[in-house]
């Protein structure tokens, strides 16, 4: 219950020093580093990253594309995700059931900047059957908080 807690504290602010999170969780500093460094080497905690506002930094267009393939053998497969891992542009690529293949989440500065990377780096390479786009036109809900309460006891470390 305690690395819940420690969990649920550093997903909403992970600059937060030892001391403090002591605090807040009720333990010593170095009780709360050991329980740290055991959940990054056991994988809870994969990385603690600073989030930068898209908007702020001028990538302002983010768009849902829907990709298709041409086909599913392993040439195709492995070079559309080599191609994709290496786009910064892309923020998530899912393998999804339905009538795609895959569902990226791409952020660009303006539409050409989008355009330009469906046309060039998704297309022409002769493994996408298909794209379809959609332009976020707001965001009403985003975060990066897991649902800490939906995960069973005995999946969170002690």
């Amino acid at each position: 219950m305690t690395d819940r807690k420690i969990l649920a504290q550093i997903q909403a602010d992970s600059s937060l020093s030892h001391a403090q999170l002591g605090d807040l969780v009720h333990l010593s500093a170095s009780q709360v580093s050991r329980r740290i460094a055991r959940m990054q080497a056991d994988g809870p905690i994969r990385k603690q990253v600073a989030l930068l506002d898209e908007q702020h930094l001028g990538l302002t267009v983010e768009a849902y594309v829907s990709v298709t393939l041409t086909s599913y053998s392993r040439e195709v497969v492995s070079g559309f995700h080599e191609r994709v891992s290496a786009l910064p542009q892309v923020l998530d690529c899912c393998a999804t059931t339905g009538d795609a293949d895959y569902l990226l989440r791409i952020v660009t500065h303006n539409l050409k900047s989008l355009s330009h990377l469906i046309n060039t780096a998704l297309l022409g390479h002769g493994d996408v059957a298909n794209v379809r786009s959609s332009i976020a036109l707001d965001v009403i809900k985003r975060t990066t908080a897991l649902p800490l309460e939906q995960v069973p006891l005995e999946q969170v470390p002690s």
